[in-house]
């Protein structure tokens, strides 16, 4: 199995109502997007210093399929529309789950 995490760190100018209609848009990618198995994501809880704002961890059966979604247009739109415009910085990994 494929992991991916992607954490983000939201830009100063970030609107709170685009961070939640983020969210909420969040929630139907595993619906227009095959091969996702396992979609979570959520606030940090700021217990300490030095983090991201916002996690995204996502399972995959194969590379194939977490390759297929990172180039699905869905997904690409996504990050176009909803991302880009309220993020900062993006730290991402994949890695295998055994």
């Amino acid at each position: 199995m494929i992991r991916h995490v992607a954490m983000f760190t939201w830009a100063e100018s970030a609107d709170g109502d685009a961070i939640r209609q983020m969210a909420v848009e969040l929630d139907t990618m595993p619906a227009n997007v095959a091969g996702i198995l396992n979609y979570e994501h959520g606030d940090d809880l700021q217990l300490g210093p030095g983090t991201a704002d916002y996690v995204l961890v996502a399972d995959f059966d194969t590379v194939e399929d977490y390759q297929a979604y990172a180039k699905h247009p869905y997904h690409l739109d996504f990050i176009e529309h909803r991302v880009k415009p309220i993020v900062a910085n993006i730290s991402r990994v994949q890695y295998h789950v055994s």
